[in-house]
């Protein structure tokens, strides 16, 4: 079992190396980036289902944004609210270039989130569109990062969003740790052009892009994936993907309290992987049985079963794990989350794993 556990460790450290080499050379990409001559218009979409409660932050960060007003429009769509979602928007002041659609009819096959952004998507009058959520806070330099990024072969850009429980309040430094190892892979694979994973909350694409991709075509049905099977769906029209890591560019997403919730969301993030391509599927399972692998090694190694070699072997694959997470850690400015990785070396590849298990039955609740 030592050896099976020895050359599955060579394949993880050699696809952490594939991934760490992505992440660097989509980084160093953005970094020459000139500045632009001048600002493009941008749509700002965003879809709003009974969101009462986080509408006002949201909205009081769009009226805060650095950028001339002319250049860019807020499209807020409201999702078949139920709460007073729509009055709070109508009665809203603070953007004069906000412009609301209350959306509650059916538009079959479109479903859920796809067809209350589909209304944002054919309403915006703008190339450049731009995504966040409701329960999200905007830096007040989003839109001059996205000018900066969105050069003129770039089709769909990326970035950072860092989880708070309240907008006040303190971050999820385990989530964000967690959450910072998916956007580096996230990262690597716009750079390979062999999409992994994306985020909805601070995304950024083309309308003409969406267009020629053939939008939600096949894919707009599901529940879920208005980021990553989009994107996996949009990826062989695309020229240039790029990935910001500058905190003028992180959007803060207030993630709340309710540990229900959050279960939730893992399982049907995780319940994806049917719908994804070969590749990625083996990729997943490859990993998913190197964690299990993992557990085995390590208890061998803690009872004094293992040996120096197994030892030696765990180190190497800590030290692989370690300079991904610090690299990226450090590139996106939340380097403090590093201690994090002595603690999250043992519950990151069981949260994998239980929610791989569990997403595979394919049911949960949607907000």
């Amino acid at each position: 079992m030592n050896s099976v556990f020895s050359i599955s460790t060579a394949l993880y450290v050699a696809f952490l190396a594939w991934v760490l080499q992505g992440l660097k050379a989509i980084l160093a990409r953005e970094a020459k980036k000139p500045e632009p001559v001048s600002n493009q218009a941008i749509s700002i979409i965003v879809a709003a289902r009974n969101e009462e409660h986080n509408l006002p932050s949201l909205l009081d960060s769009l009226s805060k944004l650095n950028y001339h007003s002319d250049m860019y429009e807020i499209i807020i769509v409201n999702d078949h609210s139920e709460d007073n979602t729509a009055k709070l928007l109508d009665s809203y002041k603070g953007c004069p270039n906000l412009r609301i659609i209350h959306f509650y009819e059916e538009t079959p096959p479109l479903t859920g989130k796809k067809a209350a952004l589909n209304q944002g998507i054919l309403a915006a009058t703008n190339d450049i569109l731009a995504f966040t959520d409701a329960d999200c806070l905007l830096p007040q330099n989003w839109l001059i990062e996205i000018n900066h990024s969105m050069d003129a072969e770039t089709d769909y850009l990326l970035a950072y969003s860092i989880m708070k429980r309240q907008p006040d309040g303190s971050t999820f430094r385990s989530r964000n740790f967690e959450r910072s190892v998916y956007y580096a892979l996230a990262a690597a694979g716009l750079h390979y052009h062999r999409p992994i994973t994306s985020s909805a909350c601070n995304m950024v694409y083309r309308k003409s892009l969406f267009e020629k991709s053939g939008g939600w075509e096949g894919i707009g049905h599901l529940r879920s994936g208005d980021d990553d099977l989009l994107l996996m769906k949009m990826m062989p029209q695309i020229r240039k993907a790029a990935y910001n890591p500058s905190p003028d560019m992180q959007v803060v997403s207030i993630d709340g309290t309710d540990a229900k919730q959050h279960h939730q969301t893992n399982i049907r993030r995780a319940s994806k992987l049917r719908y994804y391509p070969l590749w990625l599927k083996l990729m997943s399972i490859g990993v998913f049985s190197y964690f299990c692998l993992f557990y085995y090694a390590l208890i061998k190694s803690l009872t004094g079963k293992g040996g120096l070699g197994l030892a030696a072997i765990l180190l190497t694959k800590t030290a692989a794990e370690f300079s991904l997470v610090f690299y990226h850690l450090k590139k996106i400015n939340h380097a403090e989350l590093s201690w994090l990785y002595p603690v999250q070396i043992f519950l990151f590849p069981a949260q994998f794993i239980f929610y791989a298990l569990r997403g595979s039955l394919g049911k949960y609740r949607w907000k």
